[in-house]
């Protein structure tokens, strides 16, 4: 899929996570996602406005972002547009950012394909995770009820991760298979038995659908995000602090998800962080069981 026929597909790019399980490196003033983990020296949101920026174009990228990280975004990405750069007064979590922006692109485009990404991820392997995205995006368009979610194939019992069950074959062309449940962070014995039993994904926090459909879907799960969001932004402090996980997908039924063979890892704790920073050959300060600077 190039740039010339992704036309319908917008991405939204998500920064409003702290980053608190990586304090004292990730802060207020710079969370994680303007972290550079890599050795080429590039921020996580700027690696993954790179990688999206492949597959739809500059115009079509919307952030999601706090007030008060705006100059950090525009250093990343300073040709973003006024109207795609959305700044949220307070951060209220996941389904309130995604409903200002589907919002947004239905008042603006009328409808279209959402790629809603986290912003403070490591993805190994940009050609094999674009495919999986372009699958879902494919799915979509064939399926604009549906929500596409991308799971990644565990690989160890971690604690740290939500999961996603998996079952059956939604469309067995495309690799994309319907969600039976989404589980909470599991203890150790959980995450095991999730392990082997080989139902389950860790969900990646990146989902696909259109914007009418994911502003349905929150107007009948979520109906206070709506209210709020009808009376205009000045009333978004009123949000309530949600996930979409919470919000709409753990009760919605229309979900499915699309894999790859891709390394992925979600940078939610020093052990992870570290890992990848020896990977880039980053060199690192650790003290009292945290990394403190990253050199």
């Amino acid at each position: 899929m190039s740039n010339r026929n992704a036309k319908d597909v917008y991405a939204v790019i998500l920064v409003g996570g702290k980053g608190k399980r990586l304090m004292p490196l990730s802060t207020d003033a710079r969370p994680k996602a303007f972290l550079s983990v890599k050795h080429n020296g590039v921020t996580m949101f700027g690696d993954t406005l790179a990688r999206i920026g492949r597959l739809v174009g500059e115009d079509n990228i919307m952030v999601v972002a706090n007030a008060a990280h705006s100059k950090l975004v525009r250093i990343d990405f300073p040709g973003v547009r006024r109207g795609n750069l959305l700044l949220e007064p307070v951060s209220r979590n996941t389904a309130p950012a995604i409903a200002l922006a589907a919002h947004a692109i239905k008042k603006r485009f009328g409808d279209g394909v959402m790629v809603v990404l986290p912003s403070d991820q490591y993805i190994i392997g940009d050609r094999e995770y674009l495919g999986a995205v372009k699958k879902g995006i494919n799915f979509i368009r064939k399926n604009q009820d549906a929500i596409v979610v991308l799971g990644v194939k565990p690989a160890s019992p971690s604690t740290q991760l939500g999961y996603i069950k998996a079952q059956g074959s939604g469309c067995k062309a495309q690799n994309v298979y319907k969600v039976t449940k989404f589980e909470e962070k599991p203890d150790i014995k959980t995450a095991k038995r999730y392990l082997q039993s080989g139902q389950y994904l860790w969900n990646s926090g990146a989902f696909i659908f259109t914007a009418g459909s994911i502003l349905n879907n929150i107007k009948r799960f979520a109906p206070r995000i709506s209210e709020v969001l009808n009376k205009g932004t000045k009333h978004y402090r009123d949000m309530p602090d949600i996930s979409i996980d919470y919000a709409v997908m753990e009760k919605a039924g229309n979900i499915y998800c699309v894999t790859g063979s891709y390394g992925w890892n979600d940078m939610g704790s020093f052990d992870s962080l570290i890992s990848v920073m020896r990977r880039e050959r980053r060199n690192f300060v650790f003290e009292d069981g945290k990394v403190t600077a990253i050199l």
